[in-house]
């Protein structure tokens, strides 16, 4: 028994366990351990019972271009513009993700740049879904 609890939160590819607490403190877990903590940024929730669990491979936050490219705003109302094209971008994904009736979603974060931005985890704390 003891084998398969560590086999069933440990990645052979990653055999290192990380360290813990005491004998009394130790319980099995029937599933998945992440290292990874909720998102707490945006005030969403850090607990949910009942989970539907979406797992998403793409960044909640406004497409970046390829290439290097720079806007040059000349006037807060083309400034007001881009950042309300931004989070009405962001609106549209959360709804969509909302609907689905998820109320945990998992990130893969993406290396070129950060998965979600401080508008999409607002956005997602206010749909009640944790991040």
């Amino acid at each position: 028994m003891a084998v398969d609890s560590v086999l069933q939160v440990m990645d052979p590819a990653r055999p290192n366990i990380k360290p813990g607490g005491t004998v009394d403190d130790s319980q099995l877990v029937d599933g998945l351990v992440f290292d990874q903590k909720a998102a707490k940024a945006a005030g969403g929730p850090t607990r949910v019972e009942a989970a539907r669990i979406a797992l998403i491979q793409f960044c909640v936050s406004p497409p970046k271009p390829d290439l290097e490219n720079n806007v040059v705003v000349s006037d807060y109302a083309q400034m007001d513009r881009v950042y309300k094209d931004e989070r009405n971008y962001i609106l549209g994904m959360v709804k969509k993700i909302k609907a689905s009736g998820c109320n945990v979603l998992l990130v893969q974060k993406s290396i070129l740049r950060d998965a979600t931005t401080e508008m999409s985890l607002h956005y997602l704390a206010k749909a009640k879904i944790m991040v």
